[in-house]
């Protein structure tokens, strides 16, 4: 068994250090972007730069699963087929999920008042949309019933599970390939 765990060290320091990284990379874009969008006025559109710095967070953010490849494989210099590489980003996509989760609800201490402005202003944004009127309606009626914290998480795993795959596929292809 000793052998065995010799020849397999374990990857999970590499993936607490590189979803820890890929959480507060991912929050401070969100929140940095959330307050570029409060202190925009409303246009009606459905897209601003400063919503683009969100996105812009989640694609560093996908990072995250190629940085654990690479750190896991110069601790140890250890050779591995890709998958393991895609399960190490998965990893890292989930364990971000948990953090990001864990610092928004910190930061809903600190600013209590965030989330409901930024409701606040998309609903004024949807008001200024030219859409028909039972649309808009819809739309602000979703936005005022708001989103759990189990949705907000569930949607942010699926995003970072999934670029976190890819880049530990890439990662574990670059970092780690047995050829």
């Amino acid at each position: 068994m000793e052998d065995q765990q010799q020849t397999n060290p374990s990857y999970w320091n590499s993936v607490i250090i590189a979803a820890l990284i890929t959480a507060v990379v991912v929050t401070a874009f969100n929140l940095i972007g959330g307050y570029m969008t409060l202190g925009s006025e409303p246009t009606g559109s459905f897209f601003s730069s400063a919503q683009l710095f969100s996105t812009i967070g989640c694609l560093i953010g996908a990072l995250g699963g190629l940085y654990a490849n690479w750190h896991y494989t110069k601790a140890f210099d250890v050779n591995y087929k890709i998958g393991k590489g895609a399960l190490i980003g998965l990893l890292v996509g989930a364990i971000a999920t948990v953090f990001a989760v864990l610092i928004g609800e910190i930061w809903g201490f600190i600013d209590p008042g965030f989330e409901e402005a930024i409701i606040d202003w998309n609903i004024q944004n949807m008001e200024a949309m030219q859409m028909p009127a039972e649309a808009k309606e819809q739309a602000i009626a979703s936005l005022e019933g708001g989103t759990s914290v189990f949705m907000e998480a569930l949607y942010m795993f699926i995003g970072l599970g999934i670029v976190n795959v890819i880049s530990g596929l890439i990662g574990a292809k670059v970092f780690a390939s047995e050829e």
